[in-house]
């Protein structure tokens, strides 16, 4: 619909707008038209009750009927009448010719809505459809070439025959350089034959593509572009031209490759890091599964590796790291994988091994190989290890399994003399007794009132005020006092008790912040799912209960989900997640960079917060490593409109370094350990404003 249209609809839903015109002109300067024009109030015969503008183009007709103006609108069942009856609330346009000089004119008619009387309100122009679609290519035109996306127009044979001046500075070809060619100008050679055989296939059905592109500039430049190519069809419906609309993306891809290389590779010994060995391990065991043959995964731990780090510095110990890694890649073969977890612990997952003597072989050859001495910065060092070894599917069934039982073993290991191995073994359970005892005495713990609260403030470095508190569960054992939650939450997660305990939490955590908002009405509260209440199917609606019950607003409540929990069922996930973002309820992704890590999955997730892992955050801002990835963690949430905070801060030398990074919503205990929520008030983040 044109401008003109627009203005005219708006004009005839309101039964004053005759009035609101008070000059002919100021329509025609309202829409921008140069022709001058008229509006013409009609009643139900035909007769014109009012006329505003249109001098010199129209006689005065106030009171006269409508048909002595138009020969269209003439006194019979196909003239006037027929048009009353077509336009109903809808406009009707028409090329209507004047009675006095068969000067044809455009009109423009609609109903009045509410108008009980039947009457109608007609503008007249001495513009004519045709010169309204010019107007309107016109516009199509000036906002192509004024566009910040870079269009390229193509014939239905896909040769170019127009970019506009964002397609000219994005690739360094003018209009005359690619006018004519072939958009294979910008051919990269990283894209295939049979990829631009697909898109040209699509193209050719009618489909519009969407794709990210990797791309060559005139000056020999890769970068990556968006873009979007859709069909244009005549009126007969046969593609005529191509229209693609594309941006430079480039900064957004390579933030996340480095990102995703990040996630999944250690920088200091360019070996796969936790996520990814883990990942390499769950598919190997279930080709083992597959093909009945048996794998070993052995965890390594330097011995005394700490008294170097620590007595000669971080560059004499992360050099160290590296040339143990290169000694552990050479004793293993290339189908096998060597991956560091962090500090000093580095696994090895061994395929397709035989029985326990290969194994035995490989571990030995490792020990002989780490004994011989290290020269490092001119030093010479002499580096023992201690292995353990669980096998697989003879010491565990999943991933965690087999990683506590090695790292089991290779304590074990250590409690015997260090520089040896030890396989796992079920006499080495016995830790898991104190566990079981542990489970036991959680059963009733809610009932008996042994769970409890605390709350740790997350405070916008702008302000130094704190805007959200995280609830954080704690246990109060009558025979083990204060339980960490590192012992008791995991066995809450494998007994499914975590789905009534977090109910309660909630409900908990909700109600203190009722309390709490009574000084500070803007305080958020930061509460963490688990897994398991991902699977509760009344999830949704206990929390939507626990929110109408506090008398809290959705959108103060954020929730924090782990990326490994969302990885769990992802389409269950999103399921959950979209409910819960429609109440407008907050969502965040904890321990961020510690999982997946790829925005290509977090996407699908109505997520509006990422948390940086306290274990980037430990080893700022002494370490590059970790400095890149909040960097890099940073510079990503800030480009898909992201918030970030950062976990875990302890010193004045991580908060500088988070501030400069970009990171300005911080936790961690150098702003407060957490509380319980009567002595949160006390704290300077919780002072009233000046």
């Amino acid at each position: 619909m044109s401008v003109v249209s627009t203005q005219f609809l708006c004009d005839a839903q309101d039964t004053s707008c005759i009035h609101r015109i008070p000059a002919p002109g100021t329509f025609c300067a309202a829409t921008g038209e140069a022709s001058p024009t008229a509006l013409l109030r009609i009643d139900r015969t035909g007769r014109i009750v009012d006329q505003i503008g249109g001098s010199g183009m129209l006689p005065s007709m106030r009171g006269r009927p409508l048909w002595e103006l138009f020969h269209e609108a003439r006194n019979d069942g196909s003239g006037w009448l027929a048009a009353w009856q077509a336009c109903g609330r809808h406009i009707v346009s028409q090329v209507w010719h004047l009675i006095a000089d068969n000067r044809p004119l455009s009109v423009e008619f609609a109903r009045l809505p509410g108008d009980r009387r039947g009457h109608c309100i007609l503008r007249v122009s001495g513009m004519t459809p045709d010169d309204n679609r010019l107007r309107e290519l016109s516009l199509l035109a000036h906002a192509a070439h004024q566009s910040g996306d870079a269009i390229m127009i193509t014939g239905a044979d896909g040769l170019i025959e127009y970019v506009n001046p964002a397609f000219e500075r994005n690739t360094g070809y003018t209009l005359a350089e690619a006018k004519g060619r072939s958009p294979g100008i910008l051919k990269s050679g990283v894209h295939g034959r049979e990829f631009y055989a697909r898109l040209w296939r699509a193209l050719q059905a009618g489909e519009v593509v969407r794709l990210v592109f990797t791309n060559r500039r005139k000056n020999g430049e890769l970068y990556h572009e968006e873009k979007t190519i859709s069909p244009i069809r005549d009126a007969q419906q046969n593609i005529r031209h191509y229209v693609a609309t594309s941006r430079d993306v480039s900064e957004r891809i390579r933030a996340q490759d480095q990102l995703e290389y990040l996630a999944g590779m250690d920088p200091l010994t360019d070996l796969p890091n936790r996520r990814l060995f883990t990942d390499r391990l769950r598919h190997a065991m279930r080709r083992s599964r597959r093909m009945e043959r048996p794998l070993a995964v052995l965890f390594i731990d330097l011995d005394r590796f700490k008294v170097i780090n620590d007595t000669l510095g971080h560059s004499v110990g992360d050099a160290l790291l590296a040339e143990v890694a290169a000694r552990l890649r050479g004793c293993v073969r290339d189908s096998d994988t060597v991956a560091r977890l962090g500090g000093d612990e580095f696994t090895i997952l061994l395929e397709d091994t035989g029985d326990r003597d290969a194994v035995s072989e490989i571990a030995t050859k490792i020990l002989a190989t780490l004994a011989h001495g290290v020269r490092v910065h001119g030093r010479e060092f002499f580096v023992s290890a201690s292995v353990g070894v669980a096998l697989y599917p003879e010491n565990g069934q999943s991933v965690d399994e087999l990683l506590s039982r090695a790292d089991l073993s290779m304590y074990r290991a250590k409690t015997a003399g260090r520089s040896t191995f030890r396989f796992y073994e079920a006499g080495m359970d016995a830790d898991a007794h104190t566990d079981l005892s542990a489970e036991i005495a959680l059963h009733g713990a809610l009932e008996r009132r042994e769970f409890f609260l605390v709350y740790q403030p997350i405070v916008d470095t702008h302000s130094g005020r704190a805007t959200t508190v995280e609830a954080l569960l704690r246990w109060n054992s009558p025979t083990e006092g204060v339980v960490p939650p590192d012992r008791f939450i995991p066995l809450l997660e494998e007994t499914g008790l975590i789905v009534p305990v977090s109910r309660w939490s909630l409900r908990q955590a909700l109600r203190d912040l009722h309390s709490l908002q009574r000084a500070r009405p803007e305080l958020r509260l930061a509460f963490n799912l688990s897994g398991r209440q991902l699977r509760d199917d009344t999830l949704v609606s206990d929390i939507a209960t626990a929110l109408a019950d506090a008398g809290i607003a959705p959108h103060m409540l954020e929730l924090e989900i782990t990326e490994s929990t969302l990885m769990e069922d992802i389409p269950r996930s999103r399921e959950i997640l979209e409910a819960l973002d429609a109440m407008g309820i907050h969502l965040a992704i904890d321990d961020f960079g510690t999982g997946y890590s790829s925005l290509a999955y977090l996407m699908r997730f109505a997520v509006g917060t990422l948390k940086i892992d306290r274990s980037f955050v430990r080893e700022l801002p002494d370490s590059a490593d970790a400095v890149t990835i909040v960097r890099a963690i940073a510079s990503l949430a800030a480009s898909m409109g992201l918030n970030v905070v950062a976990e875990g801060v302890e010193t004045p030398g991580q908060l500088a370094q988070l501030r400069e990074l970009g990171c300005h919503r911080l936790q961690g205990y150098l702003f407060s350990r957490p509380l319980n929520p009567d002595e949160l008030p006390a704290l300077d983040c919780f002072a009233p404003v000046a």
